[in-house]
């Protein structure tokens, strides 16, 4: 197995397994987001069912993990909060639905990406989705150390000048 070789999927879920790495987890869904019992459970089931699907282009599962299950802490409590306005608004889901400011921006920033050269997506991708080094971000977009902070600074001014 060479270096540049996905995790198999028994040290995936090993990784997953861990009780300290899920008590983590668990406690992080329940200060951040009020979720707790079976529905973090759920959560990270779904994470580690994603992390499988994907095992051949992730590179430090634990960053993966950690996004993947922060996404879906948030998918969940959005429409959890979202069922409460339903009730609050007497049964008016047409009032409770609209669209929150967050996805307009979320949407504005996919189309802000789309926009950027491939090597600033993936620079942008490893360093803040993937929650890469520095250094690890440059060795997977091929950039020499000293410079991919630079280029890094570059890639955040053109998503914030297509961002408007």
């Amino acid at each position: 197995m060479g270096t540049n070789a996905p995790p198999p999927a028994r040290q995936i879920a090993a990784t997953l397994l861990e009780e300290s790495r899920r008590t983590r987890l668990f406690s992080y869904a329940h200060s951040r987001f009020g979720i707790t019992g079976d529905d973090a459970e759920d959560l990270l089931q779904d994470t580690a069912s994603e992390l499988l699907r994907y095992r051949d282009y992730v590179r430090r599962p634990e960053g993966f993990v950690f996004s993947v299950f922060r996404s879906r802490c948030v998918r969940y409590a959005t429409a959890r909060r979202q069922r409460r306005e339903i009730f609050a608004t007497g049964g008016n889901p047409e009032a409770a639905l609209a669209p929150p400011e967050w996805l307009d921006r979320q949407i504005a920033l996919r189309e802000a990406l789309a926009e950027l050269s491939s090597s600033c997506q993936r620079l942008l991708c490893a360093y803040y989705v993937e929650g890469h080094s520095l250094r690890e971000a440059a060795r997977l977009v091929s950039l020499q150390y000293s410079s991919v902070g630079k280029t890094l600074s570059r890639c955040v001014k053109k998503l914030r000048e297509h961002l408007g």
